[in-house]
C-alpha cells in the first residue's frame, strides 16, 4: 500500500501546473495567486493501484483533491462511483466532525493533495472573507452535483426494478 509524501518544493510539477491552468471547481473564481497558495497548502501523497486512500468510519479531519489518477468510492462491497483528476473528496471536512461514510481506493496510480482541516481554516483566516465565501459556495455546488448524480442513479435503479 504505501504512500509517498512530497514536500511543497515540488509545487511546480506538471500536475500542479495543469491544476493552475485549469483549476478544479473547488477553486472556481479564485484569483491566480489564491489558487496557487491553496494548491501549495495541500500535502502531495502518491498512491498506487489498489491502495486504500480513505477508510470507512475514519474520523474526518482532511479532504483530498485528485491531482492525477482515478479513485473508486465504495460502501461495503458496492462501488458507488469513480472520480478522476480535479475532483475534490471529503468536502465537508471544514464543517463536519463526523466519520467517513465510504471507502476510497486507488484505481489508477494517483497523486492526491491532502488538506488538513486546521491548516485550511488558518489559510482562510489570513485572507479576505470573500474568498472563504467563494470557497463555501463552490463546496455547496460540488455537493449539489453529487446529490443530483445520486438522484439520477436512484431513479434508474428504481426504474430497472419496475415490472
Amino acid at each position: 500500500m504505501k504512500e509517498e509524501k512530497q514536500s511543497g518544493t515540488d509545487i511546480m510539477q506538471k500536475h500542479l501546473r495543469d491544476l493552475l491552468k485549469d483549476p478544479p471547481h473547488l477553486l472556481k473564481n479564485f484569483h491566480y495567486e489564491d489558487t496557487l497558495a491553496f494548491l501549495e497548502l495541500g500535502e502531495q501523497i502518491r498512491f498506487v493501484e489498489g491502495d486504500t486512500i480513505i477508510r470507512e468510519d475514519e474520523y474526518v479531519n482532511s479532504a483530498y483533491l485528485i491531482a492525477t489518477g482515478k479513485v473508486s468510492i465504495w460502501k461495503e462491497n458496492i462501488q458507488l462511483t469513480t472520480l478522476g483528476e480535479r475532483n475534490f473528496m471529503g468536502e465537508t471536512f471544514l464543517f463536519s466532525k463526523n466519520n467517513r461514510l465510504a471507502r476510497v481506493t486507488c484505481e489508477v496510480d494517483c497523486i492526491m493533495l491532502q488538506y488538513d482541516r486546521y491548516e485550511t481554516l488558518n489559510y482562510f483566516r489570513k485572507r479576505p472573507e470573500k474568498l472563504f465565501n467563494i470557497f463555501t459556495k463552490n463546496i455547496i455546488e460540488i455537493q449539489q452535483n453529487k446529490i443530483s448524480n445520486m438522484n439520477t442513479q436512484l431513479y434508474y435503479l428504481k426504474k430497472s426494478m419496475l415490472p
